[in-house]
């Protein structure tokens, strides 16, 4: 290190390196958690969108009218366990094709948030009473 005229060396002091350590680890503690709970909510937020947009694929296909509705019929499901799945039945072709092209491999779109790890999302359609009627679908997470 270089000499000042006095004698004394040019550089940071023990004490002024803790300091700046201490420091440093105060704005961590404080800002951490601010950052993890913003990266909950943009991924709870994504879980969101894509139910949403499972259910409005789901209505595009269920009110064309061109397929038949029983009654509290599960139209779709989407969980931490097998992605996005679609039961056989009338629907399926055309739903699993719609969002697959939505989605891509239906079975790797997975919810990513803490708050829908143990859920799943359901959309369900239930019959019209009268005939001619169009069904009413909702989409919940259980």
């Amino acid at each position: 290190m270089k000499r000042l005229s006095k004698g004394r060396e040019q550089g940071f002091s023990l004490v002024e390196m803790v300091v700046v350590l201490a420091i440093m680890a105060i704005l961590v503690g404080v800002l951490a958690p601010a950052y993890l709970r913003y990266v909950e909510k943009t991924r709870k937020q994504k879980d969101d969108t894509a139910a949403g947009e499972i259910k409005h694929a789901a209505e595009i296909i269920v009110f064309s009218g061109t397929y038949t509705v029983e009654d509290d019929q599960v139209v779709v499901t989407f969980d931490k366990t097998n992605g996005i799945s679609v039961p056989t039945g009338d629907l399926s072709g055309a739903l699993t094709a719609n969002l697959t092209e939505l989605f891509g491999d239906l079975s790797k779109v997975k919810p990513e948030s803490k708050t829908y790890a143990n859920k799943t999302y359901k959309v369900t359609i239930v019959a019209p009473a009268t005939e001619g009627g169009f069904p009413s679908m909702t989409g919940a997470w259980y």
